[in-house]
Parts: C-alpha cells; structure tokens; sequence
C-alpha cells in the first residue's frame, strides 16, 4: 500500500490522505472500489477515531481509501467544507487510472459533522458519490445550526435521484438525537430510494468503529457490526469484488 497526501488549501489547511493499493501479484482484477471517509468534530476540529481506524478497515477489505481533513470553523467554515468535498471527490475521479478505481463504485462514510457534509455531498453537490454511509449524522436545524448557522440543512435537497444509503445511529445519542436519521428514512422512503438502517439501542454519540482503543466510554460490542453490515450492504450496490473482478449485482432494488 501507498499513502500520500494532496493538499486542496494550504491556507485552510484542507487535505486529502490517500491509501492506494496495487493489483497484480495474483490479483486479475483491474480497478478497486473506493471510499471517501470524512470524520467528525462538529466542524470544530476532526475526529480521529473517525479518520484512520475506518479508511483502514474499508481498505482491508479491497477498497482504496481516502480521508479528507476539510475545512474547520477556525479557517472560515462554510461553504468551504463542501468546496473541500467537490475538490476531493473531482481528484479521486480525475487519478481513477492512476489510482486504479472504478468510477462507478465510489462511496462516502461520513461522522456526525462529517456526516452532515457527507449528506450535503450526496444530495446538492456536483460530484455526487455512488452510495453513502451515514453514521450519526448531524442534519436537522437544531444540531446543524448548533455547528455553525448559515449551513444547509442537506434533507431538504435530497431528490429521487439520491444514491442509496446505509445510516447508522444511537437511540440514546444526547448529541445527534436519533431524530435526525429517523427524518432521513422518512425522506428516503418518500422517494423511494433504497436505504438501511441501523439504530442501536445505546452507544451515545461517536462510537466510530466502537473500538476499545478508540473509545472514552463503555460501548456495546455489537455496534462494531455495522461496520461489516456496510459491507455487505456495498457489495449488494456495487457487487462484491472478487479475486477475478466484481460480481454482477443480483438484488431487486
């Protein structure tokens, strides 16, 4: 594996890790699916246990991962992280023969804040993802406007043409109510757009991965599932890669 980093703005201090993985050596396929993870923070600082930990996991299971380190309130905010996505996701299309992806199986994994961008990428940005994982996403005006006023709140823009999603929570998150995803469901389901939902009965707020090393506080082992449920959940979008390529998707969406 390759790591670099590209910077989107020096001023801001926005950025883009990369862990690209090679083919060949046994491998027959030619492209890799791909995955942008954007952590966390409240746009206040970024989540570390949102960045590394999961762009690692994705990329043990054959995806090549990128993390991008936006822009926080700090250096000017809004609308400077949604700049940051656009610019991240037109490096990852534009290198995608370099970096060996397949365009069409690009996925965002956004963390609460990072989730609200994330949502904001998916639903009124020019360069849309493939399918979104949201966990514990900040969305509703409450939460929202607690990060900074003046952001969008990203439910109001999602239209039939929405990619899939896959949305985790925690009923007893006292930070992001459960609320916010239960609002998304509600949207998506209006439109029919293929979503899955995990609510866990507890885990607060900001379990990430619910790693032990990662953690604060006491976390439910079975919210480490959804991580592999994500997975599973991707292969049904984009069908599962395999030692000769991807699998043609079967699933009645």
């Amino acid at each position: 594996m390759k790591s670099e980093t590209i910077c989107i703005s020096e001023e801001r201090n926005a950025r883009l890790d990369a862990y690209i993985q090679p083919i060949g050596g046994g491998l027959r396929f030619e492209k890799r699916p791909a995955v942008l993870v954007i952590p966390g923070g409240g746009y206040d600082h970024l989540s570390e246990r949102e960045a590394d930990p999961i762009a690692l996991f994705y990329a043990a299971n054959g995806y090549q991962t990128f993390i991008l380190r936006y822009t926080l309130k700090q250096k000017g905010g809004w609308p400077h992280p949604l700049e940051d996505y656009e610019a991240a996701m037109k490096l990852i299309k534009d290198n995608s023969e370099k970096w060996l992806i397949d365009t069409d199986k690009i996925a965002i994994v956004g963390f609460s804040a990072g989730g609200h961008l994330a949502a904001c990428g998916m639903s009124m940005s020019s360069q849309k993802p493939n399918a979104a994982i949201l966990v514990y996403p900040a969305l509703l005006n409450k939460i929202v406007d607690r990060c900074q006023e003046g952001m969008p709140y990203p439910i109001s823009y999602i239209e039939k043409d929405n990619c899939p999603c896959f949305i985790v929570a925690a009923r007893n998150d006292k930070t992001v109510e459960a609320q916010n995803v239960l609002s998304l469901m509600d949207r998506l389901y209006e439109l029919d757009i293929p979503f899955e939902s995990h609510v866990y009965a507890y885990g607060g707020h900001g379990f990430g991965g619910a790693y032990e090393f990662t953690n604060t506080y006491k976390v439910p082992k079975r919210n480490s599932h959804w991580m592999n449920e994500s997975l599973d959940w991707l292969d049904e979008i984009f069908g599962r890669l395999t030692n000769t390529g991807f699998e043609e998707v079967d699933i009645q969406r």
